[in-house]
């Protein structure tokens, strides 16, 4: 098949794109600048199309188009301006997206991934049953955003376009994201819990976040949301001991809230708040994860 990605650039998509190519299938990158990252530099003969948003001309032909686009969440200081940037990338372009979709008519795509987050649940608190895709989108400012952003993606669906929704938890690779951002602080022996610790991690191992989206795109039953998550959620606190056991290293030093949101504002949420959420539709379809415990997810990642 042609899948074409947007975002594909970014840490996710670019892993992704390798994938499919080494799963035989063609790939066109869509960028904004252009720029490879060096983990697509060290493999020729990209296509990649230019540009703030695809043409038809650039979607013709393409089977599957997965959209991973927009402006970084977490570990960034959610300004007034930077809110306004985080929402226009996904809420505006996926409505631009899906228009230039809905367009093209029997030309389109015959299906569209679209990325969200857990974060459309809201906070966990204790005691309450884990969060599934079942479970209602909470009215905080992230919750509103990422529904608001899944509105305009199952547009698609009205003009018969197969549309799945991939809600994604915290990606665990030492390529980026947090796990190698945590990475210094515990090999300095300085890692840590977060606040309490008791905030819950719903987290997923690259290599299942890959083959998580492989899977869907071969199930054309599949559509609607699914939580791209570990079967295995742990607290902030559990993760930080096995991420220092893994590393052979102490977890004693904790990171205060307050720090967090001196650096960071309301984007600090992403990292104090837990989410408890479990890949029901995932598991209910017949996905097998490689790693769904952490210790073994984190050996295999670090060695």
């Amino acid at each position: 098949m042609l899948i074409g990605i947007t975002g594909g650039t970014g840490l996710i998509g670019s892993m992704l794109a390798i994938r499919l190519k080494a799963e035989g299938h063609r790939v066109r990158i869509f960028s904004r600048s252009g720029k490879l990252p060096p983990r697509l530099q060290r493999i020729s003969e990209w296509d990649v199309r230019i540009g703030s948003l695809p043409t038809r001309a650039d979607l013709e032909g393409v089977n599957v188009l997965i959209n991973l686009a927009g402006e970084p969440i977490a570990g960034v200081r959610w300004t007034p301006e930077y809110k306004q940037r985080i929402r226009s990338s996904r809420v505006d372009f996926t409505r631009d997206l899906v228009a230039r979709l809905t367009s093209m008519g029997e030309f389109a795509p015959k299906t569209f991934f679209n990325s969200s987050a857990i974060g459309i649940y809201g906070s966990y608190d204790a005691g309450t049953p884990p969060f599934d895709e079942d479970s209602p989108a909470s009215d905080d400012e992230l919750g509103i955003l990422c529904k608001d952003w899944e509105e305009e993606a199952l547009e698609a669906e009205k003009s018969g376009i197969r549309t799945v929704l991939l809600r994604t938890g915290v990606v665990l690779t030492t390529e980026g994201g947090a796990l190698a951002t945590m990475l210094p602080a515990f090999k300095l022996f300085a890692g840590g819990p977060i606040g309490s610790g008791n905030q819950i991690l719903s987290w997923i191992h690259i290599e299942d976040q890959l083959s998580a989206i492989m899977f869907l795109i071969r199930k054309e039953e599949a559509k609607g949301a699914f939580n791209l998550v570990s079967p295995e959620p742990l607290s902030n606190e559990q993760f930080s001991k096995a991420l220092a056991k893994t590393l052979g290293r102490p977890s004693f030093t904790r990171v205060p809230s307050f720090a967090l949101s001196l650096a960071f504002g309301e984007g600090a949420i992403v990292a104090t708040h837990g989410q408890r959420v479990v890949p029901k539709r995932l598991q209910e379809l017949g996905y097998k994860f490689r790693y769904p415990n952490l210790e073994a997810a984190l050996r295999n990642l670090l060695g």
